[in-house]
C-alpha cells in the first residue's frame, strides 16, 4: 500500500519535476539485478503447493507438517543464536527475543488441540493442512518483520535504497501473486475458472465499483488525518518519515509510474491477503500480515494506519468481492501518487459525495422489486 502525500502538497513526481513525462520508461537494466530478491519471494511456493496437495494425499499431509515445523525450529534456532550472541556481546537481544517469541506462537499450531481452540474465536478449519501453513506462516512473517524493525533502522535504510522505479513495483508484486493463486489450489484442487471464484474475482454490479471508489476516497482521508496527526505529535519521525518515502517513490513519476503503483499491487495484494488469506484466517490476521510486509514505513503511526486500511479492505471483500476491494486499493494507491492541492479539497469533497449517491442510487435500484412490466 503506498503512502499518501499530503493534501495541499505535490505528488513525489511533481516534487522531483518529473510530473511532465508521462511516458517515463518502465524499464530501467540497472535495477533488474534485484530480480534474485524477488525470486526468493517465491521460496514459500513449494511449501503452499505441498499444502494444496496435502488436503487429498497422506504422503503431503506429512510433508506439510515438516515443512512447518520446520520453518518453526529454524526461526528458533536463529532467535536462540542471536540471543546467546547478544548477551556475549553485550548487545540489546530484543530482535532474537521476537525470533523466540514469534517461534513460540507458531509451534503449537503445528497440534490439532490448540487449532481447535483457536477456531472457537477464529474462522478457520483446524483439521486442514492450509490452516497449519497459513497461521505458521503469519506467526512467522510477523515475527522476522519485528526483529527487523527491532535490529535496524528501517527509515535510514528506506533512505539509503535505490529509488523504486515502475518495473520494480511490479516485479515486487508477481510473487504475491503467483502465491495466492496456487495458495488456493490451482493446477492441484481448482481450475483457473474455479480459482477466481475461491478468490472473489467476480464482475462486480455497478454500484460495488462505485461504492468502491467511495472508500478510496475515505481512506485517503483517513491517511491525511493520520499524517497531520503524526506531524503534531512526533514531528521529528513524520519529517523523517517523509524525507525516506519522498527518496523510495522518487522514481515513480508520471501516469506509467502511478498506473503501476495502483494497479500492480492492488491486483496481487488483495488476491493474497483478502482473496486467499482471509477466508481462511479472518480479517484481522490477514490485516496483521498485510501490515507486516509493509515494512518501509517502521514503526510508526503510518504502521496502525495500514493495519486499519487492511481492515478496511478485508470489510469491503466481506461485504462486496475482492474485485472491488482491488478497486479500493488501487483507487487509494493513485489518489496518494496523484495527490490532492488544497484548492481542490472542494471538488474532491464533492466527488466524494457524488460516487456515495451513486453507489446508494444504483444499490437500491439493484434490489427494488421489478414488475412484471418491466420483466417483460
Amino acid at each position: 500500500m503506498y503512502r499518501a502525500s499530503r493534501i495541499g502538497s505535490p505528488a513525489p513526481a511533481d516534487r522531483q519535476g518529473q510530473g511532465a513525462n508521462i511516458l517515463r520508461p518502465l524499464f530501467h537494466l540497472p535495477h533488474l539485478v534485484s530480480v534474485q530478491d524477488e525470486l526468493a519471494a517465491l521460496i514459500p511456493l513449494p511449501a503452499v503447493i505441498i499444502a494444496n496437495l496435502a488436503v487429498r494425499e497422506r504422503w503431503a499431509w506429512y510433508l506439510n507438517l515438516a515443512i512447518a515445523g520446520g520453518s518453526v525450529a529454524l526461526v528458533a534456532i536463529v532467535g536462540l543464536g542471536g540471543l546467546l550472541s547478544a548477551l556475549a556481546g553485550g548487545h540489546s537481544p530484543a530482535g532474537a527475543e521476537i525470533l523466540l517469541i514469534s517461534a513460540a506462537l507458531a509451534a503449537p499450531i503445528l497440534f490439532s488441540r490448540p487449532r481447535r481452540a483457536l477456531a472457537s474465536v477464529l474462522p478457520i478449519d483446524p483439521a486442514s493442512p492450509l490452516t497449519i501453513l497459513s497461521l505458521v506462516a503469519v506467526a512467522l512473517i510477523v515475527g522476522l518483520q519485528a526483529n527487523y524493525q527491532a535490529s535496524n533502522d528501517a527509515l535510514a535504510a528506506v533512505s539509503r535504497s535505490p529509488q523504486l522505479q515502475p518495473i520494480d513495483v511490479v516485479a515486487q508484486e508477481i510473487p504475491m501473486l503467483l502465491i495466492a493463486v496456487f495458495a488456493v489450489g490451482l493446477f492441484t484442487r481448482r481450475s483457473p475458472r474455479d480459482v477466481l471464484v475461491r478468490l472473489g474475482i467476480v464482475r462486480p454490479a455497478p454500484w460495488q465499483v462505485f461504492a468502491a471508489l467511495a472508500v478510496a476516497g475515505l481512506f485517503f482521508a483517513v491517511s491525511q488525518g493520520a499524517d497531520s496527526l503524526q506531524q503534531a505529535l512526533f514531528p521529528e519521525l513524520s519529517r523523517r518519515l517523509n524525507a525516506a518515502t519522498s527518496h523510495y517513490y522518487a522514481g515513480i513519476g508520471g501516469w506509467a509510474g502511478i498506473g503501476a503503483i495502483a494497479l500492480a499491487p492492488g491486483i496481487a495484494e488483495e488476491s493474497l491477503f483478502r482473496g486467499a488469506l482471509q477466508p481462511r484466517i479472518g480479517i484481522v490476521l490477514a490485516a496483521i500480515a498485510f501490515t507486516a510486509v509493509h515494512t518501509q514505513y517502521a514503526v510508526t503511526l503510518d504502521t496502525l494506519l495500514v493495519f486499519t486500511l487492511g481492515c478496511g479492505l478485508g470489510l469491503v471483500r466481506s461485504r462486496l468481492n475482492t474485485t472491488s476491494s482491488m478497486t479500493t486499493h488501487a483507487g487509494y494507491n493513485a489518489l496518494a501518487g496523484v495527490g490532492i492541492a488544497t484548492f481542490l479539497l472542494p471538488w474532491a469533497i464533492a466527488a466524494e459525495a457524488i460516487l456515495i449517491a451513486l453507489a446508494a442510487g444504483l444499490w437500491w435500484l439493484a434490489r427494488r422489486p421489478r414488475t412484471q412490466a418491466e420483466v417483460s
